[in-house]
């Protein structure tokens, strides 16, 4: 980077994604410290914590996963203060903080999404009723705002609905019930780069275990990826269409990661964005990159000079 100014990497905060988000900073951290940029970590608890910050900071760089970290609390006040910041602006992280939100925005564009039924709290008996009449089980319960696969949970008879729904509702709030799409686990990174959005390596996940939540993905031995994902032309060209059709349908900027479901006749389902994708050294956006030939010091590199590019309102 020609800029000296100081990038403060932000780590840390309060959602169930926190322990990610320090070793994300950290590798932040290290990668800029490798290329002599200057820069910091700043280890927050909340955007009150971040507040007592804010005259300290030229360039921000949040690693906060999930929570105030990732639902466009945290860009809004960065926003609000003139402070340049790498990723997406508070309307897209919040938005793709909203899976259901998310899914009316692709849906107006075109991208096939999971069919979905929402649900605040009532009678849960009836909430699973519904569900039957309307999908074949199993089928997949997701809190309506976590990222990382926080609290989602495949059900496989109509007897665990209601405990499920039940526990879900009680820890994480407003839910939504998922159709079961079966296929091809494939994560795809967006980047910014030579004034325009990328496509990056394809990536499939395979799993050891029957679903992929929360444990799967960050437990040792349970997944493992391959990239670039083994995939003819024009299967390739549809998911990195619907990649980059979703990033700019949400207003991402610099950098994120879809998630998609890829069926046996080549349909892309997306599953949700990642605005702020995790990066650690199990991370997929470091490991796209990486096939490409970006190594994870000029990956951070390119994400904060796209802080730099981004317009400002």
């Amino acid at each position: 980077m020609s800029n000296p100014q100081v990038v403060t990497v932000l780590a840390g905060g309060d959602s169930p994604e926190r322990d990610v988000s320090l070793v994300s900073g950290h590798d932040v951290y290290k990668g800029l410290h490798e290329l002599g940029v200057p820069v910091r970590l700043l280890e927050i608890q909340d955007p009150e914590d971040l507040r007592q910050h804010l005259s300290d900071i030229e360039i921000a760089f949040s690693c906060l996963h999930g929570g105030a970290g990732e639902d466009g609390t945290i860009q809004r006040i960065l926003e609000n203060h003139r402070i340049p910041y790498a990723g997406s602006g508070p309307e897209a992280s919040a938005l793709g903080m909203d899976k259901l939100a998310t899914k009316r925005v692709l849906t107006s564009v075109g991208v096939p999404v999971p069919r979905a039924l929402a649900f605040k709290d009532g009678d849960l008996d009836s909430a699973a009723q519904e569900v039957i009449r309307n999908f074949s089980l199993p089928v997949v319960v997701k809190p309506q705002s976590q990222g990382a696969s926080i609290g989602v949970k495949r059900v496989d008879t109509p007897d665990e609905l209601i405990p499920v729904f039940a526990a879900v509702l009680e820890e994480f709030g407003p839910f939504f019930v998922e159709e079961f799409i079966a296929g091809r686990e494939l994560t795809v990174p967006v980047l910014w780069m030579d004034g325009r959005d990328h496509v990056l390596p394809i990536i499939e996940v395979f799993i050891t275990t029957d679903f992929f939540d929360y444990e799967t993905k960050y437990t040792d031995g349970l997944n493992s990826m391959v990239v670039p994902a083994l995939l003819d032309n024009d299967v390739k060209a549809r998911v990195e269409d619907a990649t980059l059709k979703t990033h700019q349908a949400l207003g991402c900027w610099g950098f994120s990661r879809v998630d998609i479901l890829l069926t046996a006749e080549g349909v892309p389902y997306v599953l949700e964005t990642n605005t702020l994708p995790g990066m650690t050294p199990h991370s997929a956006m470091p490991k796209s990159a990486a096939a490409i030939g970006i190594d994870y010091p000029h990956l951070v590199e390119k994400m904060v000079t796209s802080a730099l590019k981004r317009p400002m309102k």
